[in-house]
């Protein structure tokens, strides 16, 4: 990444959103928040601005129960941009599995915001990408997509097809020259009752935010965070189930 990026960050609301922006900020990179709470948008931008005062800073609403919004979403980002665009998206929302027992319709949510607003708008911004001829596109995933548990397999269903339609994205986009990269998260403490063993910590925020633009620059496909993540998911698929309960107790 040597030349200047404007990042379009949906999620810009989100912590981890805000982390990656300070973090894209610092290297010289203009920001665009993408959100669905507008106050809250220009409340991340300020900050940016206060922090960063040579780094450009645009807000606009992203409303992912409209994906039909979204090319017009795109345009207006493409022209507002300055430098080459990138894309880092941080949407995801989560419940239980008991919460979904409960309420049907938080399965749609979660299936709305963390598959389909995400494949939307990628392949809305796709020619974008595609007539620049380069750019990077970084999506968090999560090791819950990776496998089932009885307490959040509903949320990892949507991560778990998430992975899958990236993975297409991501051949389709490097014969263009953009590079796509993958992030699969453990333990953001956002859904279930435990999604790691107890003696694992929550995720560094900043740390992911840094992590993420390496691997971008490295052209990396899939990565997991913390390092220690890819050792959850092979735990999870080598010991019994009744062991891991005990163990998380």
């Amino acid at each position: 990444m040597t030349e200047k990026r404007t990042w379009l960050i949906l999620g810009g609301t989100s912590a981890v959103g805000r982390s990656f922006a300070r973090a894209a900020a610092k290297r010289g990179n203009d920001i665009f928040f993408l959100g669905k709470d507008e106050s809250d948008l220009r409340l991340a931008a300020e900050d940016i601005r206060v922090r960063y005062p040579d780094v450009c800073v645009s807000v606009q609403e992203l409303d992912t129960s409209n994906p039909d919004s979204f090319v017009k979403t795109v345009e207006i980002c493409e022209t507002e941009a300055k430098n080459i665009i990138s894309v880092f998206s941080a949407l995801d929302t989560a419940y239980s599995q008991k919460e979904c027992g409960k309420d049907l319709g938080k399965i749609r949510n979660m299936f709305q915001i963390n598959y389909f607003a995400q494949i939307y708008f990628m392949t809305a911004v796709a020619p974008v990408l595609i007539k620049q001829g380069c750019g990077e596109v970084i999506v968090l995933g999560s090791t819950a997509g990776e496998y089932g548990t009885e307490d959040n397999y509903a949320y990892g269903s949507t991560k778990a097809a998430l992975h899958v339609w990236m993975q297409g994205f991501h051949d389709q986009m490097k014969q263009s020259g953009i590079t796509v990269t993958i992030v699969k998260i453990d333990n953001l403490g956002s859904v279930g009752e435990k999604r790691s063993l107890s003696f694992w910590t929550p995720v560094d925020l900043e740390a992911c935010a840094e992590h993420c633009l390496e691997y971008s620059a490295k052209k990396a496909y899939m990565r997991y965070f913390p390092w220690y993540s890819g050792l959850t998911v092979l735990l999870r698929r080598i010991i019994p189930a009744e062991i891991l309960r005990r163990l998380e107790k």
